[in-house]
């Protein structure tokens, strides 16, 4: 008998212990994942790969293969305030989509994308940025144009940025393609710098500010910084002042990569979610140097979907399906989500929407925002006094208006 209490004080002692271990296998640390990511390769350079191959030369073209439909801009009977900068990236792949755009609501717009012959500095390709009519769509409505400039992967950076004749090429062929269509400035979005360039990146970034402003002073310099600077590649203290606004992309935090299905934009850290969120990417930025008036947080207007293990929150990833639009996750749920009567969701720590279902004999999560995600997001921005909210990308609402109301209800003031 004097052997018994013990004897179960220990088997307790099994049982818990073995719990905790089978809980902890379900909890994702995204700390971990960044292994699996050599190099920044985020939603922008993913677009890229997509599309490149493509050889349209209008507008029309892609209208043809997206199947895009004419839609009423959203009605508001408000503009964008004062206090905040609104922003927002157009893929050249959406096409015209841009007539169904309330640009009175936006502070700017960046059209995606100069892509950066690594070795010329040169473009591999621009697009229809000398013909496109969402350029006189934007200005007619105050809305600034900036022209994106993006160079993918750390073999064609490190090329680019030994190169400083490649880079005095890029300078002048920006400085005549701005004035061309009267262009308020660039955003540049360099993608898997590696850390051993970092000098050679910020020397760059210095003096192509520096160039563009000789030819016109009112230009604007913008740079679009990682969700996680895992490499360390943005040295603030160089280059903040040759840099007028950051466009953070706080996105992508799970994704294609990722061992457990999540939020693609997780608001706070969390042991749920892991460190890696929005908060810690704007206190890191801030802490680095950036100001808050000079920071804008871009946010998706897509979702992740993956082939998970069970129906569990978190689920570890069998297979990543794909990334949707919200036009897209909002077709779903019209046709078989509904038709199934799957639960829309609302994981409260991330402030992110999700379904997790199954679909014939495999189970699946979506993970996406909406208004009400983006509503605690927008709050979240305004009590950090940020500049402003970004949006990747234009276009992925299309023939939906919700999103529009919501910005102009939080960013927004009467006309």
């Amino acid at each position: 008998m004097k052997f018994i209490k013990p004897i179960s004080t220990l088997l307790l002692i099994i049982v818990i212990i073995f719990s905790c271990s089978k809980v902890k296998k379900n909890i994702p640390d995204n700390k971990k994942q960044e292994l699996t990511i050599p190099e920044y390769t985020g939603p922008n350079y993913a677009h890229h790969k997509q599309f490149e191959h493509f050889k349209f030369t209008t507008e029309q073209e892609w209208d043809s293969i997206n199947k895009t439909e004419k839609y009423q801009v959203s009605a508001s009977n408000k503009k964008k305030a004062k206090a905040y900068k609104t922003f927002g990236w157009h893929m050249y792949s959406k096409g015209s989509s841009y007539t169904s755009y309330n640009f009175s609501l936006l502070w700017g717009v960046a059209y995606f994308s100069y892509i950066v012959n690594a070795e010329t500095g040169s473009y591999d390709n621009i697009h229809q940025w000398k013909t496109t009519a969402l350029i006189d769509s934007a200005k007619v409505n105050n809305c600034k144009v900036f022209l994106t400039v993006s160079n993918f992967g750390s073999k064609r950076n490190a090329i680019f940025l030994k190169n400083p004749k490649a880079q005095e090429t890029l300078a002048d062929s920006l400085s005549v393609l701005l004035k061309l269509r009267e262009a308020d400035g660039i955003n540049l979005d360099f993608e898997g710098v590696a850390k051993e360039n970092r000098k050679e990146f910020s020397n760059f970034i210095v003096r192509l500010s520096k160039k563009l402003r000789t030819q016109n002073p009112n230009y604007m310099v913008s740079l679009a910084l990682y969700a996680v600077d895992r490499h360390k590649v943005f040295d603030i203290k160089t280059i903040d002042s040759s840099i007028d606004f950051y466009t953070l992309m706080a996105y992508d935090y799970y994704g294609s990569f990722s061992n457990y299905a999540g939020p693609v934009s997780p608001l706070k850290s969390s042991n749920k979610w892991g460190e890696y969120s929005v908060e810690y990417s704007v206190n890191y930025y801030l802490n680095e140097g950036i100001l808050a008036d000079k920071l804008i947080v871009g946010l998706p207007y897509y979702g992740d979907k993956w082939a998970t293990e069970n129906k569990l929150i978190p689920s570890k990833v069998r297979k990543f399906l794909s990334s949707d639009s919200y036009t897209k996750i909002k077709k779903q749920f019209k046709t078989e989500i509904t038709n199934q009567q799957y639960t829309l969701n609302f994981d409260t720590i991330s402030a992110t929407r999700y379904i997790s279902y199954k679909n014939k004999q495999e189970y699946e999560q979506l993970w996406f925002d909406d208004s009400l995600s983006l509503s605690k997001k927008y709050d979240w921005v305004k009590k950090k006094k940020l500049s402003g909210v970004g949006i990747w990308a234009l276009g992925y609402d299309h023939g939906n208006s919700e999103l529009w109301e919501l910005l102009a209800s939080k960013f927004g003031q009467e006309k």
